[in-house]
């Protein structure tokens, strides 16, 4: 599979919107940009109260690319689910070691309910572009991916901003009733969007009373509950009779076949043997299906699915993708410190950390450092950690002069929807993510388009340099001692 997407140079689109920008005074695009900021915090672009800073510089992929990013995710996700089933039922201790660290409520999950839990509402992809323009799929989180609501955010307020709209676009608004921006982003759809569809889609098919009472549960004091306020806003558009943020303390259980339950709470945080835990096992009677399947993203899973890349489980096709798009990721104890030399071509990472917390670039750390991270990585249980290529990332895109407004790194969501397999389900999102060192850049990025069989895909977003400098700060800038110190401090 010879995918590749343009991201070192820009698509028409992209360029004439960089070339506007460009030509803006300087003081002209602080405006624009402070406008934008507004605009999309107001929409709910926030992490708890402080907005998720939004910047200029979008890039548009074409269309026929991002299809293609749409039915690579689908199949990679596809491949792992299969992968996932192999090891659960044909190599029980293998799957013992990789999924060691699972919460004990997800242990029962995985002992009871890991086939209906293959039927994901919701995942994403991690793509990562190298320097040969092909996409690398790092990591796949098919839990609670999170961004839809913010994404939408993002493009809107960017777009409310734009101070210009062209002669057809705004032909169209006056068809469409509304200002330009709103009509744009009506013909490019919502991933908020596409979200609710498809867990009222799910419910219909699950033969749900309507209408429906949705309860959107969260953790108290969840930062990202702005993304749940404007879920709740599009689905009571959608007649339903209750769509109502919640935490453990106030949800409903009563198993009302009315009643939904969309999960952005992490099983590990929820008490076994609590009425909340037993719903989580129950997810078919509470209406639930984000279900509990945190086996799927771990990253040592992922690292099955590149050993097990000719596993005649696959389809040819998954066999292709796995092979051109997955890079090289093994379990750390299936590696000798050999292998891994000096780590300049190499990360390390935990299996079932988040957010880039412990990621560890050997080209970063130098030879003496990435020896000291992988003694004490080897002194973790094992299946703990992973080995995985360095994807280069690719260059810049488009040019720039002096002064002028340039892209940064980029950011990329995708979105996909369709069937799996055999009783599966592929996410109904996917992300790549800009650099393949330390945290990597949460920016959301504008949507836009429909890949083919229905997958629905996006826009780049940037981050300036110097703040995704200061954010990456912690995994990427850190030298051994001071990350080992972090380490063994939680």
């Amino acid at each position: 599979m010879d995918l590749r997407v343009h991201l070192p140079e820009l698509a028409p689109a992209a360029a004439a919107a960089h070339a506007r920008l460009a030509a803006m005074s300087a003081s002209r695009r602080d405006e624009l940009a402070h406008l934008a900021q507004e605009r999309a915090s107001g929409l709910g672009l926030l992490r708890g109260p402080q907005p998720i800073p939004l910047v200029l510089s979008p890039v548009a992929l074409p269309r026929e690319e991002l299809s293609a990013l749409g039915r690579a995710a689908r199949l990679v996700v596809s491949a792992l689910v299969k992968v996932s089933r192999e090891l659960i039922e044909g190599s029980p201790e293998r799957a013992k070691l990789l999924f060691h660290h699972l919460s004990p409520l997800e242990q029962e999950a995985l002992r009871t309910r890991w086939r209906e839990a293959e039927e994901l509402l919701i995942g994403r992809v991690d793509w990562f572009v190298d320097r040969a323009g092909r996409p690398r799929a790092l990591e796949v989180n098919a839990t609670i991916p999170a961004m839809p609501a913010y994404s939408d955010a993002a493009a809107l307020g960017w777009l409310q901003a734009w101070p210009i709209g062209s002669a057809i676009e705004k032909r169209s608004a006056a068809d469409y009733g509304g200002g330009w921006a709103e009509a744009l982003f009506a013909r490019s759809h919502s991933n908020a969007g596409w979200l609710a569809d498809g867990l009222l889609q799910a419910a219909r098919r699950a033969r749900r009373e309507l209408p429906l009472r949705v309860q959107l549960l969260h953790r108290e004091g969840d930062p990202q509950r702005s993304e749940l306020v404007a879920l709740s806003r599009l689905l009571l558009q959608r007649g339903c009779a209750e769509a109502r943020p919640c935490t453990p303390a106030d949800v409903a259980l009563d198993g009302a076949p009315d009643r939904v339950l969309y999960r952005h709470l992490f099983a590990r945080y929820v008490e076994p043997g609590t009425p909340l835990a037993r719903a989580f096992l129950d997810p078919a009677r509470h209406g639930m299906w984000n279900r509990v399947d945190g086996w799927l993203e771990t990253k040592g899973l992922l690292a099955e699915l590149s050993l097990r890349a000719d596993s005649p489980a696959l389809s040819s096709e998954e066999r292709d993708a796995v092979h051109s798009l997955v890079p090289w990721t093994r379990l750390l104890d299936d590696v000798s410190d050999a292998h891994l030399g000096t780590g300049e071509g190499y990360i390390l990472k935990r299996s079932h950390d988040y957010g880039g917390k412990s990621v560890v670039i050997g080209r970063e750390t130098g030879a003496a450092g990435f020896r000291e991270v992988l003694a004490f990585a080897r002194r973790d249980p094992p299946g703990s950690w992973v080995a995985q290529e360095l994807v280069a990332r690719a260059g810049r895109a488009g040019a720039r002069r002096p002064g002028a407004a340039a892209p940064r790194h980029l950011h990329l969501r995708l979105a996909d929807r369709g069937r799996a397999g055999r009783g599966q389900r592929v996410p109904r999102s996917s992300r790549a993510g800009g650099e393949h060192r330390g945290r990597r850049r949460r920016c959301p990025a504008l949507p836009r388009g429909r890949a083919a069989g229905g997958a629905r895909c996006g826009v780049i977003q940037a981050w300036p340099r110097s703040l995704a400098r200061r954010r990456a700060m912690s995994s990427r800038k850190l030298t051994a001692r001071k990350w080992r110190r972090r380490s063994m401090q939680g």
